[in-house]
């Protein structure tokens, strides 16, 4: 057994490089080898699932129209929002403005720069000697 997989990783070794690389190229190799025999499994359980599922949506459809709609109608609603305050249905009526409303004047307006506080200007610097 021993020969067998130092045969095998001496037939992966490249020529030129150590022979370690032969090992490397073996446990990819097995790895791989692993993945592939591994993954028909997982897709056929998926797979398997997928299917139950299927079949029980096709049962639910079935079973959904055998029964017919089983929901009440609503009941109809007169008004179903309140008007706000204000609104009649007169302005409602007559239609959107033409023009946009004017908005009213500021009520501040600031004072001119001639009555402005004045911050006093500071020199920190020490005077010169």
């Amino acid at each position: 057994m021993a020969e067998a997989l130092q045969a095998i990783i001496a037939a992966l070794t490249l020529p030129g490089l150590p022979g370690w690389t032969g090992l490397i190229l073996a446990l990819l190799l097995g790895l791989l080898v692993l993945a592939f025999l591994g993954m028909p499994f997982a897709v056929y359980g998926v797979k398997s699932r997928l299917e139950a599922l299927e079949l029980q949506l096709a049962e639910l459809r079935v079973e959904l129209r055998r029964t017919g709609p089983s929901v009440a109608p609503r009941a109809q609603v007169e008004q179903d929002w309140e008007e706000p305050a204000g609104f009649s249905r007169r302005e409602a009526e007559i239609g959107p403005r033409l023009n946009p409303p004017v908005p009213p004047p500021a009520a501040y307006s600031p004072p001119p720069l001639r009555e402005r506080r004045a911050e006093p200007k500071l020199d920190w610097r020490p005077p010169r000697a």
